[in-house]
């Protein structure tokens, strides 16, 4: 390959082409780099790792979480409700970073100064913050594996990790980014891949001042971990990292064999807690499991918001403890949300195809123009009168509160979406796009979701044409309430059978030739509860 004026970072001649290159400046202010890495895969990790940056930052932290699991990443889903990009179609990453500077050491035409990498080594280019006001100032912010689009896939199995340490001076970017992390965040907490490779040694040599070991109480897990977490001192230094063994996804339905794992466990890493005495260790052993909680197996949920505060034997609570570890006893417990806040963002993370618990659900919402808010008002009243959950945003946006979280709590916590319909709300932006949201939920309108009211005589709008609404301009107050209530029942029931049996209508006329000129073609039937015709 000819040379280039863009040169890779000059490595140190000392390091083997297998070894990693890393370094540690004991000058850097106090920032610490957290990895968690599993052996295996399915002891919890990730979830453990979400779970401890929230706390964190609750705590007014300013934490940066990586998702460095570049084959098989997740960490974004823990906070999917948070983002504005939940998916990552348009977010970039680690994976673009790392083909973006190295694709640069090929540019013959590049800046060829000392620091011409740093600008590709600054995660702030690349991390997303997550849309919450933590207590405190606290910061929560995301850097994705990559952008998930069609090519991502491709990009992480070309990749030459070998040639990129060896000849494009990967070591040394690795530790521009490490350094750009420590500057900008009080925390930065990395989710490793399992298992042996590359990527895993960058996270859990090069990387961290601690290492957070997540292990399950299999034989296989138990000794994979101590063969690694060896072979990480190793290339470390004993007194160079600190290193946290954590059991998880612990279940005591079989007592014996969960204390012959207990103590294998502790006979194959104990020692990792060389700076605790023996009273001191016994004690971590014994409050340091993360139980396994089957609420938890199904989805990507945050025990932070999942489990109540203050609770024994929870994620939450031996989250809690291990943070305490991990910061020195600094801080201790998350800063607890206010209950209904909490129950409103367990609504965030339900599935949208699974059915909302009942205890939780809300019947009706009402999406109205601000001109609008008496209708709305009088019909959310109409409906709780007889019994129906109505969420409101007059009513339940409490001051203080986000309004975008609120109206997207909404959507997700009600059955319907009840939408007042007048010339201000078809004008209204912010009032199409509340049931433009409801109309791509349910786009073959199979659940009946969108229950158009009209307040006065005006077209409905769009997709909103097509579906029967409830007419209530024109009615006085009595006769108003008695058609709101009897078509929503309807959508209830799927069906707008009458209380009385309808009256019998009269014969039609027999025609006996051409109607005289300027007739109808039909005759009209009479009003079912008017006179007939004798």
């Amino acid at each position: 390959m000819r040379s280039v004026r863009r040169r890779p970072i000059n490595t140190s001649d000392d390091h083997s082409s297998t070894a990693l290159w890393w370094a540690h400046d004991r000058r850097a202010p106090p920032r610490w780099i957290i990895t968690f890495y599993s052996y295996k895969g399915g002891s919890g990790r990730t979830m453990a790792l979400a779970n401890i940056a929230w706390i964190l930052a609750s705590n007014g932290c300013r934490v940066l979480a990586v998702d460095w699991d570049l084959e098989a990443p997740g960490l974004h889903r823990y906070f999917h409700p948070f983002l504005v990009d939940p998916e990552l179609a348009g977010s970039t990453g680690v994976m673009d970073m790392v083909w973006d500077y190295a694709l640069a050491t090929l540019d013959t035409q590049g800046d060829p100064s000392p620091g011409w990498h740093e600008p590709y080594a600054d995660v702030l280019n690349h991390t997303v913050s997550l849309r919450w006001d933590f207590e405190r100032g606290g910061v929560l912010s995301l850097l994705p594996a990559g952008r998930q689009d069609d090519a991502y896939g491709a990009k992480v199995n070309s990749f030459d990790w070998s040639s990129f340490y060896d000849k494009r001076g990967g070591g040394a970017f690795v530790e521009a980014m490490k350094q750009s992390m420590a500057a900008q965040f009080d925390y930065v907490l990395i989710d490793s891949r399992t298992g042996l490779s590359d990527t895993a040694g960058i996270c859990t040599v090069q990387l961290p001042d601690i290492l957070v070991t997540c292990f399950t109480f299999s034989t296989q897990s138990i000794t994979g971990t101590a063969a690694v977490v060896d072979s990480v001192r190793r290339q470390r230094g004993e007194r160079d990292i600190t290193i946290w063994p954590v059991p998880m996804r612990v279940e005591d339905s079989e007592r014996v064999k969960l204390e012959a794992s207990r103590d294998l466990a502790q006979i194959r890493l104990d020692y990792l807690l060389k700076d605790l005495d023996v009273n001191a260790r016994d004690h971590y052993w014994g409050e340091i499991e993360v139980p396994y909680t089957p609420f938890y197996a199904y989805e990507e949920w945050l025990a932070t918001i999942g489990d109540r505060p203050n609770s024994r034997g929870t994620v939450l609570a031996a989250s809690e403890r291990l943070v305490g570890y991990l910061t020195r006893q600094r801080i201790k417990r998350q800063i607890p949300l206010e209950e209904t806040e909490r129950r409103k963002l367990l609504l965030r993370f339900e599935r949208k195809i699974r059915t909302i618990p009942e205890e939780f659900a809300e019947d009706f919402f009402i999406s109205y123009a601000e001109n609008d808010r008496n209708w709305a008002e009088w019909v959310a009243f109409q409906l709780e009168s007889v019994g129906y959950r109505v969420l409101i945003q007059a009513w339940d946006l409490a001051p203080g509160s986000s309004s975008v979280m609120d109206i997207e709590h909404a959507f997700s916590s009600s059955r319907r979406i009840v939408a007042i319909v007048s010339r201000e709300f078809v004008r209204s932006q912010f009032a199409q796009a509340e049931w433009q949201t409801a109309q791509r939920a349910d786009p073959s309108r199979a659940t009946r979701r969108i229950i158009p009211v009209r307040v006065e005589e005006t077209a409905l709008p769009g997709m909103l044409a097509q579906i029967v609404g409830i007419d209530l301009w024109g009615l006085d107050e009595v006769t108003a309430r008695e058609v709101l209530l009897a078509a929503i029942g309807a959508a209830d029931t799927g069906r707008s059978k009458p209380t009385a049996p309808p009256s019998f209508p009269p014969p039609t006329r027999k025609s006996s030739g051409p109607r005289p000129s300027g007739q109808g073609r039909y005759i009209p039937a009479p009003f079912p509860g008017g006179p007939r015709e004798e």
